[in-house]
């Protein structure tokens, strides 16, 4: 004589979906924070490679250099917008940035714009993180900085 055996209803029924309403926002969570930590990394290499920009500029329009025109050694702070020669070398390695957001400071840290004396050009942008229900409203300034001697 065959025995069937009736199956018993499973008392686990519909634990996956609680599983999953426990799961998936946490794993939401971290996947857009990884990208929103991405966004703000591109967005501060996009500021040092301006920085770097700049301050490769300045060193060659020190004192001697005739042809080119000497900047400083007056500091010099405005926006990525504004129309002078600095804001004019940064303004295309803000590629997606507002350059009117963008401020730049181009310091002669010792005063003058001699031979070997160090420029320093500081590039700073605001940066509104997309995962604002988890940290609040925060708005974080991003600033690279690059120093160089003058070369000409």
């Amino acid at each position: 004589m065959t025995r069937f055996r009736l199956k018993k209803k499973s008392s686990r029924r519909g634990t996956s979906m609680v599983e999953m309403a426990i799961v998936l926002p946490v794993f939401l969570v971290l996947v857009f924070g990884m990208l929103d930590l991405a966004a703000g990394v591109f967005r501060y290499n996009m500021l040092a490679q301006a920085a770097r920009q700049g301050v490769r500029q300045a060193i060659v329009h020190g004192s001697l250099a005739d042809r080119l025109g000497p900047w400083g050694p007056a500091a010099y702070s405005s926006t990525g917008a504004d129309g002078h020669a600095i804001a004019d070398v940064v303004r295309p390695s803000l590629a997606t940035l507002d350059p009117a957001e963008v401020t730049l400071e181009t310091e002669w840290l010792d005063g003058n714009n001699e031979l070997n004396q160090p420029v320093r050009v500081t590039v700073s942008a605001p940066y509104q993180p997309m995962m604002t229900f988890i940290f609040g409203n925060p708005s974080i300034t991003l600033r690279a900085t690059s120093t160089m001697p003058i070369a000409h």
